[in-house]
């Protein structure tokens, strides 16, 4: 299913990179580059063997960069850049933490470019990175790879010609698993990206 879905998003940038060349040279800027803050909420769910433990994952706030390009006024790609570190909490009390990577393309359809306010919304992929996982009293403590969906909503408001104010919300499909002492248990992340930042086109 995974790569099924990975085929669909890669067939999907091609199709669009097809697309007449005259519908992109009607003066629309194609590049973008945008810098936000992000609000990281994972929606965890661990393994029901690890209950008892009551774990939890935090939340964190971090910068975030991404690259965009617009094959028309009305669709592009966007790429999403960030490292989060998040504390792991058992029973309420600070056990351990990990970083994550999470690397994210999204296809997003502008329903409204060029307007005073412009919407939007968009689905991709995700692969997340974990590392430097640790946990305290284990020290065979990973968090594995994960290769996910992920879907996107949000309003690009201008500034100036080229600047412009952004807000976007994000939720990530990051289903993995974590190994503790040998065993393996099915962790589910889930994330909810909420971003506030501004982004400039040339």
């Amino acid at each position: 299913m995974k790569k099924m879905l990975f085929v669909i998003v890669v067939a999907g940038l091609f199709a669009l990179a097809g697309v007449d060349a005259a519908q992109a040279a009607d003066g629309y800027k194609s590049f973008g580059v945008r810098i936000r803050a992000i609000y990281v909420a994972p929606n965890e769910s661990f393994d029901s063997r690890l209950n008892a433990l009551d774990p939890q994952v935090g939340d964190n706030v971090v910068p975030e960069l991404d690259l965009e390009y617009f094959f028309t006024r009305n669709f592009s790609a966007e790429l999403v850049a960030a490292v989060t570190r998040h504390d792991i909490k058992l029973a309420g009390t600070f056990q351990g933490s990990t970083w994550l990577l999470p690397p994210t393309v999204t296809l997003k359809y502008h329903p409204f470019a060029g307007s005073t306010i412009s919407p939007y919304v968009g689905v991709g992929l995700n692969l997340t990175l974990p590392f430097s996982a640790q946990l305290n009293g284990v020290n065979d403590f990973k968090i594995d790879s994960s290769v996910g969906w992920a879907v996107q909503a949000g309003v690009d408001v201008p500034i100036t010609e080229n600047l412009y104010f952004n807000v976007d919300y994000k939720y990530v499909n990051l289903g993995t698993k974590a190994t503790i002492g040998g065993v393996k248990y099915d962790l589910d992340l889930n994330p909810s990206l909420f971003g506030v930042g501004v982004g400039y086109r040339f």
